[in-house]
């Protein structure tokens, strides 16, 4: 499996309140181009997380968030097998204790109470995968030529989706598309709501994970047309789309494709 990936803060913000998890590795601010590599291990999670919160909070929960994702990887907390029930288990430790995290930094520092992150990924073997998200990041299965989102945003419009008020490309321009209703934040609360879904695999399957500033530039047909035949070539083609864009907040994605 051939994994590339970039964030950036695209073509208007000044900060990029974005990173992404690769395995155990942790990037932050801006890359230059897409980077990539291959995999033989498994199991493989990927994530891309989204900051919140101002300029100093946003940047903060994100790497908070990715800190403990890779923590949790190296620790080997994600079985072996296919298991999303498990799977389910390990991401709601991991994103209480992210929490938890941004609790303690918020308690010294009172201006970051209102810091969070939102995230979504994969947690990727050879015979399944688990989707899973908070907030508005997205996780897509690409089979056939055919994009499918395995994702349910936790906002405003996705709701509106689902009661049939707006389509998919609504979502992308309504008015309050970024009023979030679930993310892992250093509020005070059990444990973040989490959508996880296990779906099984063919050897042929892409996964495409990316944060809403990446939805919102580009249409669904802008996405499928450039995620048809994905290869590592598809990063940087992506990301040249999301330039000329002039996509108005961060940019941060993830492809994994044979």
């Amino acid at each position: 499996m051939n994994v590339t990936f970039i964030t950036h803060r695209g073509v208007v913000r000044t900060e990029n309140q974005d990173a992404v998890c690769v395995s155990a590795a942790v990037r932050t601010g801006d890359m230059t181009s897409p980077e990539a590599f291959t995999v033989t291990e498994y199991p493989l999670t990927l994530a891309v997380i989204d900051g919140m919160g101002g300029y100093e909070g946003g940047r903060l929960a994100a790497r908070v968030l990715a800190e403990t994702f890779s923590e949790a990887v190296s620790q080997k907390i994600f079985p072996n097998s296919f298991d999303p029930a498990a799977d389910e288990d390990a991401l709601r430790r991991i994103l209480t204790e992210a929490s938890a995290r941004m609790r303690f930094e918020a308690d010294a520092v009172p201006s970051l109470s209102a810091m969070g992150a939102a995230v979504a990924g994969i947690v990727l073997r050879e015979r399944g995968v688990t989707a899973f998200n908070c907030g508005d990041c997205r996780a897509y299965r690409v089979s056939g030529g055919e994009t499918e989102r395995l994702t349910r945003d936790h906002s405003i419009v996705q709701a509106l989706f689902e009661r049939g008020d707006i389509d998919e490309e609504g979502m992308r321009t309504h008015p309050r598309k970024n009023v979030m209703t679930s993310a892992v934040t250093a509020g005070e609360q059990e444990e973040p709501d989490i959508f996880v879904r296990g779906v099984s695999r063919i050897a042929s399957d892409a996964f495409f994970i990316c944060s809403d500033g990446v939805w919102e530039a580009l249409s669904g047909a802008e996405l499928k047309t450039l995620l048809a035949n994905s290869s590592p070539e598809t990063a940087a083609a992506l990301f040249r789309a999301l330039m000329a864009s002039g996509c108005k907040d961060n940019v941060s994605f993830i492809l994994a494709a044979r």
